[in-house]
């Protein structure tokens, strides 16, 4: 038992767990387990895959989706990556009438309302690093409805062995009664025990494509535009809570009245009397036995304008947005935020170019379709475009000496 404690002891002394941000623990070694726990191996770890483990997962997924809920800040960042990428819209231009019209009758189906979708592609990439898109597709004429799949229902991806970027399958946790054809009442039951105790599993590329951001090559699983940024938007959300309180409690105070040669009887009187303090605008009236001082708390809260904006900066590097974007305009002038908001909006381009890729990838299996189904024949040209909004990028040298010579006086 000596032994043990000592061993106790030498590790408590290297390893202070006491000090762990919510950074260390949710990607450093210290995720399970105590101190005693620091220098055993989980059986689940593989160092050669970068997922991070299950539980931990559904736990970011979760807290992202909870920041875009309740977080003014969280929610900016996804909105804006969402109002910058698509704009205004996107449009599909295609060199055959006919595929022109197929692709827009798929496009406008009531049942896809790909016009009002695309901004839900491209905000739950942001928000969760990875879609999951399943294809329901019509054997009779080849008609195509896609549906979103929320990314912590999938639990399992399984990949070719020599290829993790290869997916095969993927694995959807138990739902419940979910039923996406008609059968009859026993293979209804049949189906629907199979799915409660086992979940379900979909091909990948026929049945579900999977799209994911924020990966390096040898992880199965996108990470969100908030994952790094949860314990800075927490801070900065507490930070400015406390503001809140304290220049509350700044303004509070109460009355202090002092009697003078006030026996026991005389104060419990007047504290009787005094129960309910005198309204603002009040005249009070005393004689010199009564002293009334109104008593405010001493805080002594300094500006902590600078303390803030050092948070708010924090969150602004992890979104790889300029300050300006996260309403704060005080600090440099038009030409200065012009150069600061080169990066966001390259960073917006080759978002845009991720969405372009996942779009393609969906109206290429609508033409696939529709030739299955005899309603394209195999010499009609089907190559098309996705034309995006484009994204100003205007001449900073240019708003630069513009604003420089709107500064300089006239002579």
């Amino acid at each position: 038992m000596s032994r043990r404690r000592s061993r106790r002891q030498r590790i408590a002394e290297q390893v202070d767990l006491a000090g762990l941000t919510q950074e260390d623990l949710t990607w450093g070694r210290n995720v399970l387990g105590g101190e005693e726990d620091y220098y055993w191996r989980r059986l689940s770890d593989d160092f050669a895959l970068k997922d991070i483990v299950p539980a931990t997962y559904l736990e970011l997924h979760n807290q992202c989706y909870e920041a875009w809920n309740a977080n003014p800040l969280a929610s900016a960042i996804i909105e804006m990556t969402t109002s910058f990428v698509l704009g205004k819209g996107i449009s599909i231009e295609a060199n055959h009438k006919k595929v022109q019209r197929l692709l827009q009758q798929f496009w406008h189906d009531p049942a896809n309302r790909m016009d009002e979708r695309i901004y839900d592609l491209c905000q739950e990439l942001a928000l969760y690093g990875e879609i999951f898109v399943r294809f329901f597709v019509n054997p009779y004429d080849g008609s195509v409805r896609l549906r979103l799949i929320d990314p912590s229902l999938i639990d399992l991806i399984e990949t070719d062995p020599e290829d993790v970027e290869t997916p095969l399958r993927f694995h959807r946790r138990p739902l419940g009664q979910n039923v996406s054809q008609l059968v009859s009442p026993e293979q209804l039951r049949m189906r629907v025990e199979a799915v409660d105790s086992e979940g379900e599993w979909f091909q990948a590329g026929t049945e579900m494509v999977q799209f994911a951001i924020n990966k390096v090559s040898n992880a199965k699983r996108g990470r969100s535009d908030l994952a790094t940024l949860l314990p800075w938007l927490r801070r900065y959300k507490d930070w400015l809570t406390d503001r809140v309180r304290i220049n509350k409690y700044k303004g509070a105070f109460l009355w202090d009245v002092q009697l003078s040669g006030a026996d026991k009887k005389t104060i419990d009187r007047k504290r009787m009397e005094y129960s309910y303090p005198p309204e603002p605008g009040s005249v009070l009236l005393h004689n010199e036995s009564e002293k009334w001082t109104a008593v405010q708390p001493a805080i002594n809260a300094n500006d902590a304008r600078e303390d803030g904006r050092a948070l708010k900066l924090m969150i602004a590097v992890g979104a790889g947005l300029p300050e300006h974007y996260l309403s704060d305009a005080s600090q440099g002038n038009r030409a200065t935020a012009a150069e600061m908001g080169l990066p966001a909006l390259l960073r917006f381009q080759r978002r845009q170019k991720i969405l372009k890729y996942i779009v393609r990838t969906i109206l290429d299996r609508v033409l696939l379709e529709a030739r299955r189904a005899g309603k394209l024949g195999t010499s009609i040209d089907t190559s098309y475009d996705v034309l995006f909004p484009e994204i100003d990028c205007a001449d900073h040298q240019t708003l630069a000496s513009a604003c420089r010579a709107w500064s300089m006086p006239s002579r």
